[in-house]
């Protein structure tokens, strides 16, 4: 549980997001399930009194406790606004995983990008746990 809680807590501190509108070798595609727009998807967050909403260096982070989620929106002056990234901490086979899904507004190359960087960022955050 407390690999969980610094997971959670390490992915909190950052926020960047994306996703383009096909799906390719980075693993994502451009769309979220319930079909929101990032804008729509944020107020129904901030209307949700179980789901906690802050801002980091410009970036709207959503953190849904119970279901170990953490929502990152981009700021307005950001190249891939309007985006959002969402981190979800699960286990699988013994293992404790960051699962990420993301929708961008912004051209193919800008979303790739912050794809890549969240994977990294990702990475390093399960590296510093397992280093524990």
């Amino acid at each position: 549980m407390k690999k969980i809680f610094v997971l959670v807590f390490a992915a909190s501190l950052f926020g960047c997001g994306s996703a383009p509108t096909v799906k390719e070798e980075l693993g994502y595609e451009g769309h979220n399930s319930d079909g929101l727009a990032v804008s729509e998807l944020l107020e129904q967050l901030k209307s949700n009194p179980d789901v906690q909403v802050r801002v980091e260096r410009g970036w709207q982070i959503a953190e849904v406790k119970s279901e170990r989620t953490l929502y990152s929106f981009t700021p307005e002056t950001h190249p891939a606004h309007p985006s959002y990234v969402k981190r979800e901490v699960v286990q699988k086979e013994g293992s404790i995983l960051i699962e990420t899904r993301a929708r961008c507004g912004a051209a193919k190359d800008v979303c790739d990008q912050l794809v890549r960087d969240f994977i990294e960022l990702n990475n390093r955050v399960q590296k510093s746990v397992g280093d524990k």
